[in-house]
């Protein structure tokens, strides 16, 4: 019965903070290169749920985990993956990780609760890899049904009221830094990251009637917005992103979902 028990406890899932089909896309991201001889840091790793996931891929893979991955949160009393230790880090300073120390970073629904995402970016694009990858995830406020809640109420989806409590960081009332997919492409390729891509969680049933109805109307503000930009000397070096920020993947996603690389 006891040995039951423990195959049990060591078997439960943790339960994912953020949206699961967040957590499978970047799961599927991370892992698409394979992860042998890879060095990977979960920063704001909350309960564990994707270090658990990855640790168990490593485990079929007869990988060592401790080896390479790392996890690390503002509240590491709440991390429930025994596989490895979660570090207590403060994400307003300095990351204490050498340069160009890992291969993957990724970062869940993080950086929304950050009052210095720039600086942030700029920390990890110093202890990735040359070539390495950070994959980010936030919610997706250039959603149509995000937009609508903006013009309406003047707060994104997913983001409201702030509590002054600290406590409730992890929380919605945490979510102070509503950055759009065009200003984190913006920040990333100013930071030097390349090869910048817009990922897609799930597409919302609720976001599809609106396109439907305000299609004709999108694509006419584009057609203007990039308009303005080419009189203005700005479309070539903001090109691929302002031909996304309008797709259909962005105008429905609940998250945006970022891989780049340094």
């Amino acid at each position: 019965m006891l040995l039951y028990l423990i195959i049990f406890i060591e078997m439960k899932e943790i339960v994912a903070a953020s949206h699961i089909k967040t957590n499978d896309r970047i799961f599927e991201l991370i892992t698409n290169n394979g992860l042998k001889g890879k060095k990977i840091l979960d920063i704001g790793a909350g309960r564990g749920h994707m270090a658990q996931r990855i640790g168990n891929r490593l485990k079929n893979e007869g990988l060592k985990l401790e080896e390479t991955l790392t996890a690390c949160d503002l509240f590491p009393e709440y991390f429930e993956y025994e596989g490895i230790k979660c570090e207590k880090l403060n994400f307003m300073s300095k990351l204490p990780y050498e340069d160009s120390s890992f291969d993957i970073v990724y970062s869940i629904e993080v950086i929304e609760h950050l009052t210095n995402p720039v600086d942030f970016m700029k920390e990890i694009f110093r202890i990735l890899k040359p070539g390495g990858r950070l994959i980010l995830s936030t919610p997706n406020i250039l959603n149509i049904n995000s937009r609508i809640s903006y013009v309406t109420t003047g707060f994104y989806k997913l983001f409201g009221p702030l509590s002054f409590d600290q406590s409730k960081a992890g929380q919605l009332a945490g979510h102070i830094m509503p950055l759009s997919y065009y200003y984190l492409y913006y920040f990333l390729k100013k930071e030097g990251y390349n090869n910048i891509r817009f990922f897609h969680d799930r597409i919302k049933s609720s976001s599809l009637y609106y396109y439907i109805l305000l299609s004709p109307f999108i694509l006419l503000a584009k057609s203007r917005l990039i308009s303005k930009a080419k009189r203005k000397d700005l479309f070539n070096e903001n090109r691929e992103a302002l031909l996304q920020m309008n797709s259909f993947k962005v105008l429905c996603s609940r998250g945006c979902i970022i891989d780049c690389n340094k």
